[in-house]
């Protein structure tokens, strides 16, 4: 749906222990479900605040790629107010295409 590639920016919590920090990634699909809230309806999430593991945070937390996930966010919500649907309810598949058609570059695409 949208993706980051950003090196892990994980700081070390306890001296001594090991990070990860400066590891080199390749570039990463970030799902649309990591977006849709379990527990609540009608809400998406986007940026810093999405589904992911700790060192996955340390990824994708940057401007760039919480500004992409912001514009997949966004085209999510006017397509569920369009479809009067919740958010939950849109395809991500669906979403991959109505962003590609808007000439967003996605991994595989």
């Amino acid at each position: 749906m949208t993706f980051g590639g950003f090196g892990v920016n994980l700081h070390e919590v306890k001296r001594g222990e090991t990070s990860a920090h400066g590891t080199p990634i390749r570039a990463y699909e970030i799902p649309y479900r990591c977006l849709v809230p379990d527990s609540v309806r009608g809400l998406l999430f986007a940026g810093r605040c999405i589904s992911g593991t700790h060192e996955a945070h340390a990824s994708y937390r940057v401007t760039g790629t919480c500004m992409a996930m912001g514009q997949a966010a966004g085209l999510a919500a006017t397509m569920a107010a369009t479809e009067s649907k919740s958010p939950g309810e849109i395809d991500g598949i669906v979403l991959r295409r109505a962003l590609e058609a808007r000439g967003v570059g996605l991994l595989g695409g």
